[in-house]
């Protein structure tokens, strides 16, 4: 049987949707798609999610039309998908965060 990815965690889901409603739907559409894969790579990941680059050794998602960022690190070795942050494409676009994405800080 195939290992499926573990998100890890969905309370970074939770919480980001409790002051941010209109990215609930989006993100929860992301988390149930994930935990379905059994991905090797990006370019396997690509073939679900058009939308994921790789950034600085991070995995990033546009979601929700472009509006946010789900910044992961993917271990697909052990299939665990670690959620490192939730922006905004303007918070995302910042040179603060574009910074500590660059630095590996997330």
């Amino acid at each position: 049987m195939e290992k499926r990815l573990r998100i890890i965690s969905k309370k970074k889901i939770r919480d980001y949707s409790e002051n941010n409603t209109q990215a609930e739907l989006p993100l929860t559409e992301w988390y149930i798609k994930m935990k379905e894969l059994n991905v090797k790579n990006l370019s396997e990941l690509k073939i679900t999610f058009n939308s994921v680059d790789a950034v600085y050794g991070y995995t990033v998602f546009n979601i929700g039309g472009n509006n946010y960022r789900l910044i992961t690190a993917i271990h697909y070795n052990t299939q665990h998908c670690y959620i490192r942050a939730i922006w905004t494409h303007n918070e995302y676009s910042k040179p603060f965060n574009q910074a500590k994405l660059k630095r590996g800080k997330i």
